[in-house]
Parts: structure tokens; sequence; C-alpha cells
């Protein structure tokens, strides 16, 4: 059984590391690996075609998501952080409140959800088809364990890092 690990107590600084370090750098390795092998699947099964473009969008606009939070919303965060530990005022950002980096951040992730709610659902739960070889379930079992990454992702953004950003930025305004 796999030990759940308690996120709930670690610091924003971390679960952003975790995030960055963990989430960011799977996505961008394993992901292109994956679309490498769902497309050369699809050549002999009509039925990954659809997979394999909705997997390609997903690591398109996964990759211009985690630029954002790369480059904007986690600078920010950590802005807001030091203030709060220094206890220090800070003043207005680029993009008014860290609620709207974080706003779309949140309507990405429902889009990413639901594009693989989708692939779910089009292979059958991640379930191959029968007389199907090793590698057509193996590159199902790849897109299942993708997702899985993605929510807790998602799960330590939203629940997580996004809430205390929101309450430290309100101590440090």
């Amino acid at each position: 059984m796999k030990a759940r690990i308690d996120f709930e107590q670690w610091p924003i600084d971390l679960l952003i590391d975790y995030a960055l370090k963990i989430h960011h750098r799977t996505i961008r390795e394993v992901g292109p690996e994956l679309l490498y092998r769902i497309g050369k699947l699809s050549a002999e099964h009509d039925d990954l075609s659809t997979i394999y473009e909705l997997f390609s969008e997903s690591l398109t606009d996964l990759d211009e998501h985690l630029m954002k939070e790369e480059n904007i919303l986690f600078p920010l965060v950590d802005d807001i952080r030091r203030a709060a530990i220094e206890n220090k005022q800070l003043g207005g950002f680029h993009c008014g409140t860290v609620q709207n980096p974080i706003s779309v951040m949140m309507a990405d992730h429902v889009g990413e959800t639901d594009r693989h709610n989708r692939i779910a659902e089009l292979t059958n739960n991640y379930t191959a088809p029968a007389g199907s070889n090793e590698e057509y379930q193996a590159v199902l079992n790849g897109l299942k364990e993708f997702k899985e990454a993605l929510l807790e992702h998602i799960y330590i953004e939203d629940e997580l890092i996004f809430p205390q950003a929101i309450a430290l930025e309100g101590e440090v305004r």
C-alpha cells in the first residue's frame, strides 16, 4: 500500500518546491515519452488517435500553464511569503492581487481535469481492448498514472498553496 503524504502539514514554500520538482518535472519528462508511445500505437489502433490528440493538446496547454506558475504565480507567492515572515507590507502587483493569477490557474485545472476524464472515458477507464498487446495496456497504465499525478498536483495547488497564498497576502496588504 502506498503511503499518503500529509501535504496539509507542509509550509507553502515546501509545497511549491514539491510541485516544481516532482510534478512539473514529471509532466515534462514523462509526458513527451508517453505521447510518443501513444503515437506509435495509434498507427496500428485507430481508437487511439483521439487519445493522442487529447494528450498532445494537454501537454501543450500544461507547458504554458507550468510556465505561468514558474514565472508569474510562484515568484509572486514567494514575495508574499517573505514579506509575511519579515512583517513587511507589500504594495500592489502588476496583476492586481494574487487571486487573479490563481483564478487563471484554477480554470486551467478544470480544463485539464475534464480533458483527462474524457481520456479515461474513451479508454474504458484505461482498459485495453481484448486481444491487445502488452504495450497497449502499458500505455493506458501510463495515462492513468499521469492523470493521478496531475490530480495530486491540482489538489496541492487548489486546496493548499492557493488558499495559503491568499491568506498570506491578506496579512501583508
